[in-house]
């Protein structure tokens, strides 16, 4: 796939090599095939520089691998952040085996210390909340990189409002905070997932050796914490650069963008204007997709739209079809539908959308008993690049893009989840979340979107939008 930049991607890939540079587009507006392009680029320089493009998650690197954007050859790396990180802390003897403690590990040590916390203050009903609340705040605590009770306490509570926890009572949760961390470290496991970025970015400033990449390149950033964010900028020299490519509106992981905690100066002090460029024009999905999905936007739990939302634009008129909607009467009957119609649809490349990793492998294994090869797309050697069936979560498609899109239990049980509503003190947080999570499943197809339910439709789901058809076969 030979790509030619138009309008804004030209821009961007014409700017001059120094600074930070901030890109934020819409869904199919080719992030990530402008942040390739960008790397290659600035990898073949005068200098011959190093490149790095990191991303969140390992699928999106093994499609960014296998996607070519020019007839030359590549000279940059691609990595998961979790893997830059690793390698660094090993380079700065700081990374040993079995270090990072997994979400198991992290949950089991959470739970030993509200068992303990219950019995001594058995009249304390903060100690009562779920398992869950004290482990997102806990991630929250770890990717803000908050050192100090003093710290978390008057922090701002970007990116939580689905956890109310009133200011007197942080310092409890700031309590089981400290002594998570102890007792994981007691264990030998030095990190998790979310606090090895601040490990790696305190290390990055004690580091006086020459940078290892003089340009990194970050895509699909808004899943990044601002942590990670952060590590990353001070991972290049003085004379490096540092490029942003993100989508608010796609941001699944709770980590509201914050420019300033995250270490990136989006302020130009020539001009005084905020040096930010935005790729408005959607040019992956359907017309008819495309404003479907906007129609997911204008749900009344949409987060506010600021002033880094990218409000696309659609140069095709409708040629397409519309997304559609099918009702079974119940999940079995569902199950079987769809195996039926990807069977009789195996052209190109379709993937089927589901909320965990127990939902997917069990569609897997239906799809592959049933002759349809599937593949499950959770390492990095399942990209989805090739033509063929993948089944995979709502965060590992991030990035991704499919001719078919098949998205199946949307009831309201189900999506966004009962486990996930109990576990939050505010529900709209939950909503909103999920919101997202259909939008990056939507916008995820170049040709068509099948979408299906049983019993009730997920509240989330735009109802009111002019721009879906429906088919009831819960009589059949």
């Amino acid at each position: 796939m030979i790509v030619i930049p138009k309008g804004t991607q030209a821009e961007v890939l014409a700017l001059e090599p120094k600074g930070h540079i901030v890109v934020l587009g819409t869904a199919g507006s080719g992030k990530t095939t402008m942040a390739l392009l960008r790397a290659e680029v600035l990898s073949n320089l005068i200098d011959n520089p190093k490149v790095l493009v990191v991303t969140f998650n390992t699928a999106l690197v093994a499609y960014m691998n296998n996607i070519q954007t020019t007839a030359h050859g590549r000279a940059f790396e691609v990595l998961n952040y979790h893997k830059f990180a690793r390698g660094y802390l090993n380079s700065v003897g700081k990374m040993g085996r079995n270090c990072i403690a997994d979400d198991n590990a992290r949950q089991g040590i959470v739970e030993d210390i509200l068992r303990g916390a219950k019995e001594k203050h058995p009249g304390e009903s903060t100690f009562t909340r779920p398992v869950q609340t004290f482990v997102e705040e806990i991630k929250f605590i770890e990717r803000f990189g908050i050192r100090t009770k003093e710290e978390y306490n008057a922090v701002e509570r970007i990116g939580r409002a689905d956890t109310n926890i009133r200011r007197d009572n942080r310092k409890l949760f700031f309590a089981v905070y400290e002594a998570y961390v102890k007792r994981r470290t007691e264990k030998g496991l030095l990190y998790d997932w979310d606090d090895i970025a601040t490990s790696v970015y305190d290390a990055l400033l004690e580091d006086n050796r020459p940078r290892m990449y003089k340009h990194i390149i970050v895509d699909e950033g808004q899943d990044f914490s601002p942590m990670m964010l952060k590590s990353l900028v001070h991972a290049i020299p003085t004379d490096g650069t540092f490029t942003f490519f993100g989508d608010v509106a796609q941001q699944i992981y709770g980590n509201a963008i914050s420019w300033k905690s995250s270490g990136i100066d989006v302020q130009s002090r020539i001009h005084q204007q905020r040096k930010i460029w935005k790729f408005e024009n959607n040019y992956r999905n359907p017309y008819e997709v495309a404003v479907f999905a906007q129609d997911i936007t204008k749900h009344p739990l949409w987060e506010a739209k600021g002033e880094d939302y990218v409000t696309p634009k659609f140069e095709r008129p409708a040629a397409g079809l519309r997304p559609t909607l099918v009702k079974y009467s119940d999940s079995v009957k569902e199950t079987a539908a769809l195996v039926q119609l990807i069977n009789s649809n195996r052209i190109g490349r379709s993937v089927v959308i589901a909320k965990n990793r127990d939902i997917t492998a069990e569609i897997t294994q239906k799809l592959n008993n049933s002759g349809i090869r599937a593949t499950e797309i959770k390492r990095e050697t399942s990209s989805g690049v090739a033509d063929g069936v993948y089944v995979t979560t709502f965060h590992s498609v991030k990035g991704l893009e499919f001719d078919s899109v098949y998205i199946p239990y949307l009831n309201d049980g189900d999506f966004p989840g009962e486990d996930k509503l109990e576990a939050a003190e505010s529900e709209d947080g939950v909503y909103a979340n999920g919101l997202k999570l259909l939008y990056v499943a939507v916008t995820r197809t170049v040709q068509s979107v099948v979408m299906s339910y049983s019993g009730e439709l997920t509240r989330l789901f735009p109802s009111i939008s002019e721009n879906f058809v429906t088919v009831d076969k819960s009589e059949e």
